[in-house]
């Protein structure tokens, strides 16, 4: 299943540093040093500190770097955003995979191009995002024209033939990504993961993380539960090493 193999459960963790500012960040990062987990730094970060800024934080925690980029534009912006973007080493960033393959394509060659150029060790993984988890299927239909499971399947299938690494989805189509033979290699990052202990916010297609991992997701994840974890459960830390419980 996938193409990643993991040394131990905190690799898959993903933790959502949803914030607009680093002193903010610093606060969630203090607590989940050296866990060996990945930050997703979302945009409202990226964008307020810029992108170089933003990764030069993740680096001091000893954290791996996902950078939520979501790029959607014509491909030669793409590749040109991709190149930039990768000239800062993140191990991970994205596009939406709702786009035309040659901008798919173009992503891929711009952090290829951008490696190269500038001799970096390696490229980073790049994603494509299917359909968002808080979407249902009721609004897919509005926005795509069909149920989220479908519109999943198309673009992921998209996001294999234009050479992306993997996808973002629901960890509820996982299953379905890894039965199919065009997209059962591709590394899967699944946002809308919810502890059972955690409420589910905004999220519309949720899963536990143990559930998610039986599906077949990769990476998983997981922003609120762990950065505002309920009084009971304690500190982020503290909530971070629940889940690894609850994998290992």
């Amino acid at each position: 299943m996938g193409k990643i193999r993991f040394n131990n459960p905190a690799e898959r963790i993903m933790v959502a540093i949803d914030v607009d500012e680093l002193d903010e960040a610093r606060v969630i990062a203090e607590d989940l040093r050296d866990l060996g987990i990945t930050f997703k730094i979302g945009n409202q970060l990226g964008t307020y500190e810029g992108w170089k800024n933003a990764v030069q934080f993740a680096r001091e925690y000893n954290a791996h770097i996902f950078c939520d980029t979501k790029f959607k534009d014509i491909p030669n912006t793409v590749e040109k955003s991709a190149r930039a973007i990768t000239r800062f080493q993140p191990d991970f960033f994205n596009v939406m995979a709702d786009n035309n393959i040659a901008a798919l394509q173009a992503a891929v060659i711009g952090a290829q191009n951008a490696a190269t150029e500038y001799q970096l060790d390696k490229k980073p993984i790049v994603l494509g995002v299917t359909v968002l988890t808080s979407i249902t299927d009721e609004e897919s239909t509005e926005l795509y024209g069909g149920r989220s499971s479908d519109k999943v399947m198309q673009f992921a299938t998209s996001a294999a033939h234009a050479g992306l690494d993997g996808v973002v989805c629901s960890a509820q189509e996982a299953t379905l990504l890894r039965a199919n033979h065009e997209t059962k290699d591709l590394i899967l990052v699944t946002p809308g993961i919810r502890p059972e202990w955690a409420a589910s916010n905004d999220q519309a297609r949720i899963i536990t993380p143990s559930q998610a991992v039986k599906n077949g997701s990769d990476y998983l994840v997981i922003g609120r539960p762990i950065t505002q974890p309920p009084p009971e459960i304690g500190s982020p830390r503290d909530a971070v090493l629940k889940i690894i419980e609850e994998l290992s």
